[in-house]
């Protein structure tokens, strides 16, 4: 098979290497043996390359007249520099839902068909070594979307009959032990370690599950419906999940949600956004469309906004459809894939700058807000600190993530202080509460606000 070089791709257009931080187009030429006059492409999931490196994975199907005539996934294998080692092909009838490899010469992909879950195994060079269909081989048909690798097995996130669950097979694909299930709108959408077990969540409940399969606890909110795209679990086991516009902490203790950020950028319309967490403990997650806004972000833990950087994509506007489209690695350089005009793979470092190496990197702006007294009783005074210009506004939301006051603040210094509103008092109860910083709609800095009166 004729490899395909990936084209070089800077944010200037340049198409030139960039160091160690890069955008790479991932090049579709040549995958269909036939003539076709209609095709699909898609990036769907990014992760650490066997020996070194990256292996990002695609999908391609075309049609001619209206009808099939060839699908199959694309692997591309690239150096630390972004660089192509080379190109694969490999399974048939629908894109791989996640990827995940034993670090050695395995790789182990689940795709949905209609008659269930399949599971193709490739050696490190991406040659087909097995292939498990699990109806076949359990006798009925779950939707697995994503994945973790053990020693033993691989764990499973999905769904059986509509219900969300988690499970755990050999590398065969024969079951070794199945949650119960518990509530989805569409499957479980995560599985991520934690402790001796397992958390995972669907699109409205989160749930803790022990080492064999047995279901510890579940958060459901019957009230305000909250829901759940992806969680991630820190070095000290702290669990943060991504909903829409907001980041949520679980009080493991409590077994409930402290809201560490409301009213940040939204997804894509497909609602592939992912989270992940930086070596130093902050927050990283991809939300938004590069063509009306930034589309990677960092909130440290408190849900203070870090950055949000914006890239040239050259027309991608969609994230990875896969459970691995998000990558954090130990350096703290963070890559992620999207597709729909271009197809493109983009490395940043851990600020999200895609910069030369002998580049000045600019200092993110300053931006703070503080409260006090605290707790508020009957006044409470804001400070606030911003080296960004434009019109500055502040908000208030409760523990639901519900807006209950905004306001403008009015002045030109870069430190300010104005008492807050007696009307906005009025309507806190005892309680806490999340204040903002906001300048053109995004949140720059925030604060927690006890209110006891």
């Amino acid at each position: 098979m004729k490899r395909i070089l990936l084209i070089a791709l800077l944010v200037s257009s340049a198409y030139l290497l960039m160091g160690s931080t890069w955008i790479r187009s991932a090049d579709f030429t040549g995958i269909c043996p036939w003539t076709y006059d209609g095709s699909r492409l898609e990036l769907c999931n990014i992760i650490p390359a066997i020996g070194g490196g990256y292996l990002l994975q695609g999908y391609a199907s075309y049609g001619w007249i209206g009808t099939p005539i060839y699908d199959t996934n694309v692997f591309w294998k690239l150096d630390e520099n972004g660089d192509l080692i080379w190109r694969r092909t490999g399974g048939q009838s629908g894109a791989f839902d996640s990827i995940v490899s034993n670090g050695i010469d395995r790789y182990y992909c689940v795709q949905y068909f209609y008659n269930g879950s399949r599971l193709f195994v490739f050696d490190s060079e991406m040659n087909t070594l097995g292939y498990y269909v699990f109806p076949l081989v359990n006798g009925y048909s779950p939707h697995i979307f994503d994945m973790q690798y053990v020693d033993d097995g691989l764990i499973c996130a999905g769904k059986v009959n509509g219900q969300a669950v988690v499970l755990k097979t050999d590398f065969q694909f024969n079951l070794i032990w199945q949650s119960d299930p518990f509530w989805a709108v569409g499957q479980a959408r995560s599985v991520e370690p934690f402790g001796n077990g397992w958390v995972s969540l669907s699109s409205r409940v989160f749930t803790e599950i022990n080492a064999v399969g047995d279901t510890l606890w579940t958060y459901y909110d019957t009230i305000n419906n909250t829901g759940f795209y992806d969680c991630t679990v820190a070095a000290d086991n702290s669990i943060y999940l991504l909903g829409l516009y907001k980041i949520w902490k679980v009080d493991i203790i409590e077994h409930t949600l402290d809201l560490v950020a409301a009213n940040t950028p939204g997804f894509d319309s497909d609602l592939h956004g992912a989270i992940n967490l930086l070596p130093n403990g902050n927050i990283v997650y991809t939300g938004g469309r590069p063509d009306t806004g930034p589309i990677l972000h960092s909130y440290n833990p408190d849900g203070t906004l870090q950055w949000s950087r914006s890239y040239n994509t050259f027309g991608a506007i969609y994230f990875g459809t896969g459970s691995k489209n998000l990558l954090v690695m130990p350096d703290g350089s963070i890559l992620f894939c999207m597709y729909h005009n271009d197809y493109v793979l983009i490395k940043t470092d851990s600020e999200g700058y895609v910069v030369a190496n002998d580049d000045p990197i600019t200092p993110a702006p300053v931006a703070s807000i503080v409260c006090y007294p605290q707790p508020a009783n009957s006044e409470l005074m804001i400070s606030v600190k911003s080296e960004q210009v434009g019109e500055l506004g502040y908000s208030i939301f409760n523990i639901k993530g519900q807006r209950i006051y905004s306001g403008k603040i009015y002045g030109h210094s870069r430190e300010q202080s104005f008492e807050l509103p007696h009307e906005a008092l009025e309507l806190m109860s005892n309680g806490v509460y999340l204040i903002s910083l906001d300048q053109a709609n995004i949140r720059i800095a925030t604060t927690k606000l006890v209110v006891i009166k």
